[in-house]
């Protein structure tokens, strides 16, 4: 049997702030748990790290990451997988997510190509592809206004606010 034709989701969203601000909302492990989910991230090429939930529909809540490479403030790419829900299971193969950031009339052209996606079902495929639109157009812009000349202030989407629920999360991932 060949491989499926390959699929990648892509997302562009303007937003009115530098690149830098831009990349902190994307890679601040505190931005990041505001406006996605709670996680250890650090946006050094070679770190390895998890988004963590409570488990749902797609799965255990638990992401593997890896930053595959990080050039501030311009490109930042992970590998992906997804902790299967039930154990046991066979994991999907990696996915990639790559986060391409240019600057554009005083602000920024953020755009995500979410590749991979062909390993995982229809279904999950179109809630990611939901999922991604919505974090850009209405969450990450929320993150942004807490973000000042590269620094992330915490708050801007308080955590009852939240898209996800952690209340089997370790403590250390909650921000």
């Amino acid at each position: 049997m060949s491989d499926p034709k390959p699929i990648t989701i892509r997302k562009h969203r303007f937003y009115e702030h530098p690149p830098e601000d831009v990349w902190t909302a994307i890679t601040d492990p505190h931005a990041l748990a505001e406006w996605f989910e709670p996680n250890n991230h650090e946006a050094t090429t070679g770190h390895t790290f998890q988004f963590r939930c409570d488990p749902g529909i797609c799965g255990s809540g638990i992401t593997h990451a890896e930053v595959l490479e990080s050039d501030a403030p311009c490109k930042l790419v992970w590998s992906w997988r997804a902790e299967p829900r039930k154990p046991g299971q066979t994991p999907h193969k990696p996915m990639t997510i790559t986060w391409t950031l240019e600057a554009r009339d005083n602000g920024t052209l953020l755009t995500l190509e979410h590749s991979g996606a062909e390993h995982i079902g229809w279904m999950t495929r179109n809630m990611m592809r939901v999922g991604w639109g919505y974090m850009m157009k209405r969450l990450i812009p929320r993150v942004l206004t807490n973000v000042h000349e590269g620094a992330f202030t915490p708050g801007a989407i308080p955590l009852s606010k939240r898209t996800y629920k952690c209340r089997t999360v370790p403590p250390e991932y909650v921000r």
